[in-house]
């Protein structure tokens, strides 16, 4: 099984060690059954985020050695790239990057500023021509529900976009149904909210596991006063969204 939905890097005040996040899943994989990860690294939320630091994060994430466990890097594009004039071609020419991730709660990305478009436009091109995916956060705001991008959608029809997070339900049930290369990712989804999703998304193939770890470890033990290890969230978390 994939996991298409985790982190590595700083998240708030802490840092996640790339290498002992990925020998945790490994560890774990007699309960979870995943053998294969796709992943970005939440330093790219940092108000200084630099694509020099992250790319050496990738580049130690990359060294992972394993022979039960594939780790595939998503590029994760921010604004301020595109403000600084880096090319979305240019940065993924860094590695062999599974796709790109957009989070347009957590980074601004404007479509009237003509570095923001460019870069957009770039995104899903490159995703296109290379038939990798695009991995977007969704929420229940306006600048992040899952029609934000819908244009490039029906444009770059060999784009595999992820709707990250799967919310709102409706809104994403509606856009998986209307594209073929859309699906949509069960990170962070409630139990009653999955099951609504299985109803109303025709091909349920296209909902992908996600398990946003080890995001939901931080809040667990951060803002609702769990005591578990990252193991037991991790397996915990693989059986919620299953």
């Amino acid at each position: 099984m994939t996991d298409h939905h985790i982190h590595i890097g700083q998240f708030n005040e802490l840092y996640y060690d790339a290498l002992e996040l990925f020998a945790i899943i490994e560890s774990t994989q007699e309960k979870t059954h995943v053998t294969e990860i796709r992943y970005s690294s939440t330093s790219s939320c940092r108000d200084d985020a630099e694509l020099k630091f992250v790319e050496e994060e990738i580049a130690y994430a990359q060294s992972y050695e394993s022979e039960k466990l594939i780790a595939k890097p998503y590029l994760w594009f921010i604004p301020r790239y595109a403000e600084e004039g880096i090319a979305v071609e240019d940065a993924a020419k860094a590695f062999d990057y599974c796709g790109i991730k957009l989070h347009p709660a957590g980074q601004n990305w404007d479509e009237e500023n003509v570095a923001h478009l460019k870069a957009l436009q770039q995104i899903f091109r490159w995703a296109d021509a290379n038939e990798k995916s695009v991995l977007i956060h969704c929420g229940s705001q306006k600048c992040d529900l899952p029609t934000r991008f819908e244009k490039f959608f029906a444009e770059y029809k060999k784009a595999h976009v992820i709707l990250a997070h799967s919310n709102p339900v409706k809104e994403t049930a509606l856009i998986v149904n209307k594209y073929k290369n859309v699906f949509c990712d069960t990170a962070c989804i409630e139990k009653k909210d999955l099951q609504k999703l299985r109803a109303l998304v025709k091909d349920n193939s296209k909902i992908l596991f996600g398990s946003d770890f080890p995001v939901t470890h931080y809040f667990a033990t951060h803002l609702f006063g769990k005591k578990h290890s990252l193991e037991e969230e991790y397996v915990e978390n693989c059986g919620k969204n299953l």
